[in-house]
């Protein structure tokens, strides 16, 4: 759903990517920054400070966007790019959701199956990719809008409720590619 307001938001993007592009910062700079952010949010939701996980996880977030807009920009788009951003990626909604339930902000099961929607999001996109479907961008609760869900709930100090959100619609959105890459499949 917010992927759909990239081209909207291009402009806003632009002047933190070039200030990023001048320093000399590459893409894959950018998000091995944004992962050093998610082991930050790890130990600060782990501690249980809601409010500045939050605030930690919405750096994490801007710097998801400026890894890709640097490498627009710049024209640095590699494969190995986007292989290494979906990875980390992957570690870092790990570890943001284990900081939630080690620090006492989200109960056992409803992380688990947070944790799991949001690995099937990526994994049912990756897999229709490769089996032919073209871009399959569809659902509710792509990264971006987990991320916000969960750092919003946080600084609500409703941790808990964020991730139960996230649990829901990243399940849903899971099934939602996988109905989209049957119809496309078939």
């Amino acid at each position: 759903m917010l992927s759909e307001l990239k081209p909207y938001l291009e402009g806003f993007i632009r002047k933190p990517a070039r200030f990023f592009a001048e320093m000399g910062l590459t893409p894959n700079h950018l998000t091995i920054c944004g992962f050093i952010l998610s082991i930050v949010c790890f130990f600060v939701y782990r501690s249980g400070w809601e409010l500045l996980g939050g605030i930690f996880l919405l750096l994490c977030g801007f710097f998801d966007v400026m890894d890709g807009a640097v490498a627009r920009l710049t024209s640095q788009q590699t494969t190995f790019g986007g292989f290494l951003d979906s990875v980390v990626d992957r570690y870092s909604d790990f570890l943001v959701l284990a900081g939630m339930l080690l620090g006492g902000l989200a109960n056992l099961s409803w992380t688990l199956f947070a944790i799991l929607g949001s690995f099937m999001v990526s994994y049912t996109r990756a897999r229709a990719e490769a089996a032919g479907t073209g871009k399959l961008a569809v659902g509710l609760a792509e990264r971006g809008e987990r991320l916000l869900i969960l750092a919003i709930f946080s600084v609500l100090r409703l941790t808990n409720y964020g991730v139960i959100l996230v649990a829901l619609l990243s399940n849903i959105t899971a099934v939602q590619r996988i109905l989209v890459a049957k119809s496309r499949l078939t």
